[in-house]
């Protein structure tokens, strides 16, 4: 037998790089292995393919392989040797089509230790997934993250191949557990796996997974970018809003500095018109002029600059007697409240908006969203963050979402 302790030493001592990893596949015994159970049939080809292997012969070697493949594997170690010598030899032709082909029939070899059997699955899933053969990569990928659930490389690998096999929900599932285990070691995921899932999310309109997507992406990454997409995308789904709606829209972007295109300063300038706030839209189409997204020389620029303007001083001029006014009407309160906030008076705007806490007249989502964006603005995030929590229902409650976890929540 110890030809083929030999040739068995032979095969386990050496390793290769496979896919996306880089550890050894077949790796050195124990100093004092026990001798492999052998049908005679085996033993014979094993002996002629190891003194191929040992002059260097591995392509005599796989032949030899081959034409033995109808030889029976009865005894308990046949099945396996005979793949681990076929690996072997792939391993030193880098022929990949063997080497899956020695894998494959390594974990399913009766005799394969788990150890083995997991090391090798994950190989085995990616030279499938490499060959665009997902189903055979989801099986192998399945049974190594059950053997090694917190592996999150294999997990986002697993992720891409459910993907091509166009299984959504598993994709999901996946992502947000690989991205759960970075977070839990205090890292960040990947960008991409963030992005994907929220889009996954909304491509298969998972309506209670996108908003925790979307919010999990710009926690982890609170740029202007990641908080443009992420609020266009909630937006786009909401279909047609009226201009109040859009107004709060706007604020949020503008406090996310997530302003990033014409159609962003367009819109939420126009719905700042509309709504009686000159002095935001002001503020707003000056800006956008400023980052030469918008063009002065525009009609409908210089119409709405020209407009905001001249609006903005009858604003200012008529803003005490609103005052006045809004001690006996709740509606002309909310309207003080909003231009006090955005002429940057936040400390009496947030007065006016606490005045109107509780008054069935008045929508309280929009007074608490708005008053947690005046206390945000203040530094005060505590506050911001417990007047979002009040808001409770629609597009608003996704606002208040976004602005807490821009306040750092």
């Amino acid at each position: 037998m110890r030809t083929i302790a030999t040739a068995l030493a032979l095969v386990l001592m050496t390793g290769t790089a496979v896919g996306v990893a880089s550890p050894a596949l077949a790796q050195k015994p124990a100093e004092k292995p026990a001798p492999p159970k052998l049908s005679k049939p085996i033993l014979a080809v094993v002996v002629a393919v190891q003194k191929l292997q040992t002059a260097g012969d591995h392509a005599g070697a796989l032949a030899k392989i081959a034409e033995a493949a109808s030889v029976p594997r009865v005894e308990k170690d046949d099945a396996l040797i005979m793949a681990k010598l076929k690996l072997f030899s792939a391993q030193n032709l880098k022929d990949n089509v063997k080497l899956e082909e020695a894998l494959t029939e390594a974990v399913e070899a009766p005799s394969i230790t788990n150890e083995e059997k997991v090391t090798f699955s994950k190989f085995v899933a990616g030279l499938a997934s490499n060959r665009k053969d997902y189903q055979k990569a989801w099986k192998w990928y399945e049974f190594y993250m059950g053997q090694k659930p917190d592996d999150v490389d294999i997990i986002v690998q697993a992720a891409s191949v459910n993907a091509a096999l166009n299984n959504k929900p598993r994709v999901y599932e996946l992502l947000t557990k690989a991205i759960g285990l970075r977070e839990a070691a205090g890292q960040k995921a990947d960008r991409s796996w963030y992005e994907f899932r929220a889009q996954t999310a909304i491509d298969t309109n998972m309506a209670d997974k996108i908003m925790p997507a979307l919010l999990g992406w710009v926690k982890a990454f609170p740029e202007p970018k990641s908080f443009n997409l992420s609020i266009e995308l909630v937006k786009q789904r909401a279909g047609n809003m009226d201009n109040n709606m859009l107004l709060d829209w706007g604020r949020l972007m503008w406090a996310a500095n997530a302003m990033l295109t014409a159609n962003n300063y367009l819109e939420y300038s126009d719905a700042a018109l509309d709504r009686g706030m000159p002095n935001e839209a002001d503020m707003v189409l000056k800006d956008g002029i400023a980052k030469k997204l918008l063009d002065p020389s525009k009609t409908n620029v210089s119409e709405s600059v020209k407009l905001a303007v001249s609006k903005n001083a009858e604003s200012k001029a008529g803003l005490p007697a609103l005052e006045k006014e809004a001690k006996t009407s709740p509606r002309i309160g909310l309207v003080v409240a909003d231009t006090l906030a955005n002429l940057g008076q936040n400390d009496r705007a947030v007065t006016f908006y606490k005045g109107l806490l509780g008054n069935a007249a008045i929508d309280q989502d929009t007074v608490n969203l708005r008053m947690g964006a005046a206390l945000l603005k203040m530094g005060d995030k505590e506050g911001a963050k417990a007047a979002f929590a009040a808001v409770k229902a629609g597009p608003r409650a996704q606002i208040a979402q976004f602005y807490t976890a821009l306040a750092g929540a």
